[in-house]
C-alpha cells in the first residue's frame, strides 16, 4: 500500500476545502441539498417542487474507476445515459494511489467511484454518506447481497453508510472432464471438502499420451482463506499482527503444502507459483481443476478457440467449524463523493445500477449481480452469445448458488503491516510451516511497528 505524506494529506485537504467551499456557495451544495428536518410543511414542499425541477435540469457527473474508457462506455456511461436524458456521465480512470497525479493535480473532482469503502478513501474525507438520500428515496438495503452490505456498513464511518455493492466476485471449482476420462476418474461434484479435492488432484496429476497434466490449481491468492469468518491477519482493533495465532491460516498453509507436494503439480520457480494463473493452464487443456474465480467467460472463449471441455461445481467446502462458506470479497462496489456538486443526481446514477433492470443486464453479461432478487441470479450468463450451444448445459448454479462468507471488518492499516510478508517461497522451499508462519509473524510485527509510529 501506497503511504500518503503528510505533505500531501495537507495539500489534498486544501484542494478539497477549496473545492467544498466554492460548492457549498452554489445551488448544488451536497449539503444544502440533503433535507432537513427544521424546515415547516410548507417549506419543504416548496423545496421539493424546486428541488424537482433542479433535478430535471442537465448536469454532467464524473466517474471515477480504473477500467478502460471502452469498458467504461458500454458497462457505465451507454446505460446510463439512455436511462436518463438530463444526466451526462464523463470519466476518468485511475486507482485510488493514483488519485492525486492522475485526478486532483488535474482539478477533476469525481462524483462516483468504482470502488469499495477503503482507509485511504475515509482518511480523505473522499466518501459520501448515503444514508440521508437512502432514506430520502426508500432505498431497499434487503436487496443487497447481506454479507457485503455488512461489511461496508462495518468499514464505514460510524454511523454512517459510505458505499454500495455493485458487483460480486464469482467462485467455483472448474474442472476439465476429458482429463477425468483419461485417467479413468469420477468427476468432481458439488459440496466436496478441500481435502476430498486434494486426493481428488492426486488421481489426475501425471503424464498421459505424451503430454503432463497437473491435477490442481489453488488459485493465485488467498481465496481459500476467504472462506471463513474470521480471516484476519492483523486485528482491526488494535493493529497488531496475529497470524501465530490464527488456525484456519495454519491449516491453509498446510493444505497449500499437501497441493503443492503432489508430484507432478508443483511449478519450476516461486514466481511461477505465484504467476501462473489457473485459468490460463485450464484453457490450455493441462490442468484437471482450478479452485479459483469462475471466469466463465474465459473458458467459453476456449472451448470456441480450442474445443475446451469444461464444467463447474461449487467451490470446495472447509466443513466442520469452518462452515460450508464460499469465498467472498466486497468486489466492486459504488460510492458518491463529498467532493460531488450533484448529490442528489449522483444517488440516481447508483439507484439505477443497482435496479433490478440493470443488474439484469450485467448478470446475463457474465457478472454475478449485488441484488439477491432470484430471477437475476438466474439469469446469469444467459445473455452470452454461446449460452445455447455452450453454457446451458454447464452448472451455473454452481456458481450463483453459493453461500460467501461473512466478510470480516479489516484494520485500516493491513495492508501496509502486511506488506512484505508472505508464504509461497517458504511453501516452495518446502520450509516447516511453523517456521513460515514465525517468519511471518515478526516481518508483520517489524511493519506494525513502523506503520503505527507514523500514525
Amino acid at each position: 500500500m501506497k503511504s500518503w505524506t503528510k505533505n500531501g494529506f495537507i495539500l489534498l485537504s486544501i484542494l478539497f476545502s477549496l473545492f467544498l467551499v466554492v460548492g457549498c456557495s452554489s445551488s448544488g451544495s451536497s449539503k444544502e441539498s440533503v433535507p432537513s428536518d427544521q424546515s415547516t410543511s410548507s417549506d419543504q414542499g416548496q423545496d421539493q417542487q424546486e428541488e424537482k425541477a433542479d433535478e430535471l435540469e442537465p448536469v454532467i457527473l464524473l466517474m471515477m474507476t480504473h477500467w478502460g474508457d471502452e469498458q467504461f462506455e458500454t458497462y457505465f456511461k451507454e446505460p446510463v445515459e439512455a436511462k436518463f436524458d438530463h444526466i451526462t456521465l464523463e470519466h476518468v480512470q485511475s486507482r485510488w494511489d493514483e488519485i492525486e497525479e492522475n485526478v486532483f493535480a488535474k482539478q477533476l473532482y469525481p462524483d462516483l467511484i468504482m470502488t469499495s469503502v477503503s482507509a485511504e478513501y475515509l482518511e480523505m474525507d473522499l466518501l459520501l454518506d448515503l444514508t440521508p438520500y437512502i432514506e430520502e428515496t426508500n432505498f431497499d438495503l434487503d436487496r443487497l447481497e447481506p454479507s457485503i452490505l455488512n461489511y461496508l456498513k462495518d468499514q464505514s464511518n460510524e454511523g454512517e453508510l459510505n458505499g454500495l455493492p455493485l458487483i460480486r466476485p464469482e467462485y467455483a471449482l472448474v474442472y476439465n472432464p476429458d482429463i477425468f476420462d483419461l485417467f479413468g476418474v469420477d468427476y468432481p461434484t458439488n459440496d466436496m471438502t478441500w481435502d476430498e479435492v486434494i486426493e481428488l488432484a492426486r488421481k489426475v496429476t501425471g503424464d498421459m499420451g505424451g503430454v503432463h497434466y497437473r491435477g490442481l490449481h489453488p488459485g493465485n491468492f488467498d481465496f481459500m482463506m476467504r472462506q471463513t469468518e474470521t480471516p484476519k491477519l492483523v486485528d482491526p482493533d488494535t493493529h497488531e499482527p496475529i497470524i501465530d495465532k490464527n488456525d484456519a491460516f495454519k491449516i491453509y498453509l498446510q493444505r497449500l503444502e499437501e497441493i503443492y507436494s503432489i508430484p507432478g503439480n508443483s511449478f519450476d520457480s516461486v514466481e511461477d507459483m505465484k504467476d501462473v494463473r489457473g485459468v490460463d493452464l485450464m484453457r490450455k487443456g493441462q490442468l484437471a481443476m482450478a479452485a479459483d474465480r469462475a471466469f466463465a467467460g474465459a473458458y467459453v472463449g476456449a472451448a470456441v478457440e480450442n474445443g475446451l471441455n469444461f464444467d463447474f461445481v461449487t467451490y470446495p467446502r472447509w466443513g466442520g467449524e469452518f462452515g460450508d462458506y464460499g469465498p467472498n470479497e466486497p468486489g466492486n462496489g459504488i460510492v458518491a463523493t463529498t467532493t460531488s456538486k450533484h448529490p442528489r443526481e449522483a444517488f440516481r446514477v447508483i439507484e439505477y445500477l443497482l435496479s433490478d433492470e440493470y443488474q439484469m443486464i450485467k448478470s446475463e453479461n457474465g457478472d454475478l449481480p449485488s441484488v439477491v432478487t432470484p430471477e437475476v441470479r438466474e439469469a446469469f450468463m444467459k445473455g452470452h452469445e454461446h449460452y445455447e450451444d455452450i453454457l446451458k448445459d454447464k452448472n451455473l448454479a454452481a456458481i450463483t448458488d453459493a453461500n460467501p462468507a461473512p466478510l470480516p471488518r479489516i484494520s485500516q492499516y493491513e495492508s501496509e503491516i502486511m506488506e512484505g510478508v508472505d508464504y509461497r517461497e517458504g511453501i516452495f522451499e518446502g520450509k516447516d510451516i511453523n517456521t513460515i508462519i514465525r517468519e511471518m509473524q515478526d516481518k508483520a510485527e517489524g511493519n506494525a511497528k513502523s506503520v503505527l509510529s507514523k500514525n
